[in-house]
């Protein structure tokens, strides 16, 4: 990559995480495009060559946003032992993250609200898409490992419960720990608590 090229994509970089930023203190709605192009330090004349329109920014930041996800996953379905017991472990990554309310968290929560009561598909949105695909398609090795290694039951069809573990337990989670500060009450059981019987719940009904 040439010097010139490696300066586009540091300020394209550099653009995306101030707008994640700006989106997460303000909102989506309230934040401008000068307000993006001022906080990176370039003119908007210069932010409009990059990005022309303020909803390929907010999915440039949810893109962005997903990255790290991938990354562990492909980590996790890596580590050691059997495939219930790396199914455990992305489970447990989930249950810490939530506990932390991560602005990670926050923004994606806040993204996928927003893009799904837009009029017209977000541009961009099919990468987001393609992301969260590509996210899923890394539990495929853990899942067949699953059916050879006999940690997990083979009377299901094991990658839908999968799958179908990971999202249940990923919206769960960060729905009661988001809104805890506004629908939580000191008679409740803990939102920690719930979401830590839910995990070893969805863990129990696919153990073998």
């Amino acid at each position: 990559m040439s010097k010139r090229q490696q300066n586009k994509e540091e300020r394209i970089q550099l653009i995306i995480q101030e707008a994640e930023r700006l989106f997460l203190e303000n909102g989506f709605e309230k934040v401008q495009m000068q307000d993006i192009a001022d906080a990176a330090g370039i003119g908007i004349a210069t932010l409009f060559r990059y990005f022309s329109k303020k909803d390929q920014l907010i999915v440039a930041a949810a893109i962005k946003n997903l990255q790290p996800t991938l990354e562990r996953f492909e980590q996790f379905v890596n580590e050691k032992g059997n495939a219930y017991e790396r199914l455990e472990v992305i489970l447990n990554h989930f249950f810490e993250m939530q506990l932390e309310r991560t602005d990670h968290a926050r923004f994606r929560e806040a993204f996928e609200s927003y893009a799904s009561f837009v009029a017209t598909p977000l541009p961009g949105i099919e990468t987001y898409i393609d992301v969260q695909r590509h996210i899923m398609q890394t539990l495929e090795p853990l899942i067949e490992e699953g059916k050879r290694d006999g940690s997990l039951r083979t009377d299901i069809d094991v990658k839908v419960t999968v799958v179908t573990i990971i999202n249940a337990f990923g919206t769960f989670g960060n729905n009661i720990m988001l809104k805890s500060h506004i629908s939580y009450l000191e008679d409740d059981i803990e939102p920690a608590v719930q979401i830590n019987t839910l995990k070893d719940m969805l863990l129990a009904s696919i153990r073998a």
